[in-house]
Formats: structure tokens, C-alpha cells, sequence
């Protein structure tokens, strides 16, 4: 299931600029603009109803089936638009995969059948017959079943959004966030939901649910009054990363620490979800990344002051649970914790993190003593690095950002990108993320070396990286 999640979350990022591009056209001159014009909202719906879903279905069949899958899939899905009444987003995103797959799986049987020399006619013929027959089938057939479920998911989600039950949907997206589900939850749950909802009514709260920056403040607040000061910089500086950059991972380590601090976020997102129900609020598209600048930005001009008031009682519940629950005593004890966590994992990665890291590692205290550069012997000098989150964007981003001015500084040449789960590069050299995800990134790019981070803002894990960058420069350059 997190496997669909991810790759639903992946079609939309792919096709976020289309989203947010819609969104500002809504902003700018939908119904809640700040320059209302009918002409210029004729745009919105051929968008919606025929591009979008054609885009999605597209990036689905490509990531299942390749470049031919693709093709296949948005010529399905643009015979499933024409038989369909409503808007088939959320179709697209199924219907694109399934075919990318249907594709993926007769090249595969086709492969070793086909005489040689006749590859590309036969493949071309047979994956064009398969396209018009599914497009014929999702245009007599499917188009209208499926408009009906869509219709009726759209009545249920209008009951949901004015019941007692919305603020309650915080119960299972805080948690699922801070256990790094927090891009598939938006971008593979919600986003589709907002998508349709704005469609009919020009905004959705959709787009709020997972975004509101409020219950990680919260929590980073907490964890800035309750440190000594010598640890409040790299805290000061999470902060600004989470509510101005919109990077919410940020936060989720300080969580993590502290299991109780679930309850803190969890009443913080039910308490804004509260809010924003109560003053009936809403953006005109998703906002990407998460920051209180895109929020205000996607936001209706009537619906600023609605959405400012739930990100602050989001936040000062987050922050009052969270400091109550931070004491002074169990706070000292996390922190010696958190600092044995670092010194051992950072034994640990002066040894193995630049060698082929299998699965399971286990390595007894007398055998902490090697040399460095024997480490590295083995391995060609490094000359790509890429950074790996589950979307693509966010952590990945700021910390391949963050790793190229430093290797600036160092004088170092090494190309540095970063990327998601689903786009690992096979050409790349070194593969860095988040400790929580080397196991997924292994398994997803077996064979690399790799290095992981117990913390995206940690500028010592940096230079660290750095340091090891340029011994093994400096050892390729001397063998």
C-alpha cells in the first residue's frame, strides 16, 4: 500500500507546476480573486478536465512501462475523458499505471519471440493495438461507471468535510507524517481530493490538512525554550526551515525522540483542522512546499485571516502539549540519548558508510579501529552525488543545496543533485539521505555506496561528508 501511496505521490509531483499554475489563475481571477475574469477562468476547465488527467496518466504509464508506456496511457485516458461527465483525476492516476503495466508486461513476454530484425514493427503494431482496444473500452465503457463513482466519492467527501469527523482525520496524518508518510499522504491521498473539490467550488480545505505548518512550530518552540542555549542555533534554524521553507521533515527527528510528542502534534492539527471547518476555509491549490508563504499565497483573499488564526492555535496547542510534556528532566535525558545516538552512529559511518553498505551490520566495539582510507581503497574517485527523499523535493533539496556550498567552500568539484525514491540515477556515485530511509534507498539502488544523515540541519554531518569527499580525492589522486 505505502508502495501505491509513493507512486501516486510521484505522478502528481511530477505534474505540480500544472497544479499550482491552475491555482494561481483561481487566485488571480476565480470567484475569490483578487481580479475576477470569466474569460480568463475558461481555461481552468479544459485544464482540469482534459490536460491534467491526460499529464497524470502520462507520468503513471511512463513510470510503470517507460516512454512507450506512456504514450499508451495518455491516449487511453484522452478517450476516457471525452466519455466522461466529471473531471477523471483521480481515474488518470489508476488508469495511467495499469496501462504503463499492461505495456510493461507484453514487451517483457514479446521480448524473446520476436525474429530478429523485426523488433520494432512487430512491438510498434502490437502496443498500438493495445492502446486503441483499451481506449475503446475506457471510452464505452469505463468513462461513465467511472464518472458515477466519482460522483458519489465527491457527495461522500462533502459530508465528511461538513461533519464533526474532519478535525479527527488529524489523528491518523500527524503521526503518519512524522513516520515519513507525509508525501504520500498529501500527494497521493489528498491532493486528488482537493483537486476534485476545487474543481466544483474554487477552493478546498483539502490542501490544508496535511500543509498547516502550525504542530511542528509548535514542537520546535517547545524544544527552543526547554534547550540550553548553547543547542537553541541549529533549533532556531529548524524552525525557519519548517514554517518559512516548508520543509516539515524537519521536525519530524524531535518527534521521534519523544513518542509522547505525537499527542502534542496530533492536538495541534486537530485543533487548526477546527478552525479552518469553523471559518469555512480553503486554498485554491496545493501548496508546495508547505510554508506559511505558499499557504497565504494559495489562499483566497476572504480566507487569509481564517487560515492565519488556524496555523497559530495550531501551533500554541502543539507548543503548550509540547512543553508539558518536554521536562526539564526527561528533556536532559533525550538529549544524552540523542548524543550517544550521534557519537555511535558516527563511529559507525567513519567505518562502513563509504563502503558497499549491506542490509545488516553488526560490528563489535573491538573492531572500531580501521583506517580510513582503507575504507575507500576500493572505490573510484566520487564525482556525483545525489540526495534522495521520498518525493524528490524538500529535504532532499535543501540538503544537496546545503552540501554544494560547502564542497564550494572546499574547492571540490562534484556534481550534486537530488532526486526521489522512484528516480534514483544508476550512473550516480554516492547516494545520500535521511538514516530513516537507507534501508528503502538500498533496496530501491542496490549496489551503490551510500550515506546516511541522522539530521538534514546538522552542519557537522556536512563537513563530516566533506572531509571524507576530500580524502577520497586526495587518495585517488595519489594511487
Amino acid at each position: 500500500m505505502r508502495k501505491f501511496g509513493q507512486l501516486l505521490s510521484a505522478i502528481i509531483y511530477q505534474n505540480i507546476a500544472v497544479i499550482i499554475a491552475v491555482g494561481v489563475i483561481h487566485e488571480l481571477f476565480g470567484i475569490y480573486g483578487y481580479f475576477y475574469n470569466d474569460r480568463i477562468l475558461l481555461l481552468v476547465n479544459p485544464i482540469y478536465e482534459t490536460l491534467l488527467p491526460i499529464l497524470l496518466a502520462y507520468s503513471g504509464g511512463r513510470l510503470i512501462g517507460g516512454g512507450r508506456g506512456a504514450v499508451v496511457a495518455a491516449l487511453v485516458v484522452y478517450g476516457l475523458t471525452l466519455a466522461s461527465s466529471v473531471p477523471i483525476i483521480i481515474g488518470a492516476m489508476i488508469i495511467g499505471p495499469f496501462t504503463g503495466f499492461v505495456v510493461n508486461r507484453i514487451e517483457r513476454q514479446l521480448k524473446d519471440r520476436i525474429p530478429i530484425g523485426f523488433e520494432l514493427l512487430i512491438s510498434n503494431v502490437i502496443t498500438g493495438i493495445v492502446g486503441v482496444f483499451l481506449t475503446i473500452i475506457c471510452f464505452l465503457y469505463v468513462g461513465q461507471t467511472l464518472s458515477a463513482g466519482i460522483k458519489f466519492i465527491n457527495s461522500m467527501v462533502q459530508s465528511v468535510i461538513y461533519s464533526g469527523w474532519l478535525p479527527l482525520t488529524a489523528v491518523i496524518i500527524e503521526p503518519a507524517k512524522v513516520f515519513f508518510f507525509n508525501n504520500v499522504i498529501n500527494y497521493g491521498v489528498l491532493t486528488p481530493l482537493g483537486i476534485q473539490q476545487a474543481k466544483e467550488l474554487g477552493k478546498s480545505i483539502f490542501f490544508l490538512l496535511e500543509s498547516n505548518p502550525g504542530p511542528g512550530f509548535g514542537v520546535l518552540l517547545a524544544y527552543f525554550f526547554r534547550a540550553v542555549r548553547g543547542k537553541r542555533k541549529s533549533i532556531k534554524l529548524s524552525i525557519a526551515i519548517q514554517s518559512i521553507g516548508g520543509i516539515h521533515e524537519i521536525y519530524f527527528p524531535y518527534v521521534l525522540q519523544n513518542w509522547k510528542l505525537l499527542f502534542a502534534v496530533i492536538g495541534g492539527g486537530i485543533s487548526g483542522n477546527l478552525v479552518f471547518q469553523k471559518f469555512n476555509v480553503g486554498l485554491v491549490s496545493i501548496p508546495s512546499p508547505g510554508s506559511i508563504v505558499t499557504l497565504i499565497g494559495m489562499s483566497p483573499r476572504a480566507d487569509i485571516p481564517g487560515i492565519i488564526i488556524g496555523i497559530f492555535i495550531s501551533a500554541i496547542v502543539s507548543f503548550l502539549l509540547s512543553y508539558a510534556i518536554l521536562g526539564r528532566s526527561s528533556l536532559s535525558s533525550i538529549d544524552q540519548e540523542f548524543e550517544t545516538q550521534m557519537a555511535t552512529i558516527n563511529t559507525l559511518q567513519n567505518i562502513d558508510h563509504f563502503s558497499k553498505v549491506k542490509h545488516t551490520i553488526e560490528i563489535k566495539k573491538s573492531e572500531l579501529k580501521i583506517n580510513e582510507i582503507e575504507a575507500i581503497d576500493s572505490h573510484k574517485q566520487i564525482k556525483r552525488v545525489l540526495f534522495v527523499c521520498e518525493a524528490g523535493m524538500g529535504s532532499s533539496s535543501m540538503g544537496a543545496a546545503m552540501l554544494r556550498k560547502k564542497l564550494k567552500l572546499a574547492s571540490l568539484e562534484i556534481d550534486v543533485n537530488n532526486t526521489s525514491l522512484q528516480d534514483i540515477d544508476s550512473n550516480v556515485d554516492l547516494i545520500i539521505c535521511h538514516q530513516a530511509f537507507l534501508k528503502k534507498v538500498q533496496e530501491a539502488a542496490p549496489g551503490k555506496i551510500y550515506y546516511s544523515l541522522q539530521s538534514f540541519t546538522n552542519f557537522q554531518e556536512y563537513d563530516q561528508v566533506v572531509e571524507k569527499l576530500k580524502a577520497a580525492e586526495k587518495f585517488t589522486n595519489n594511487k
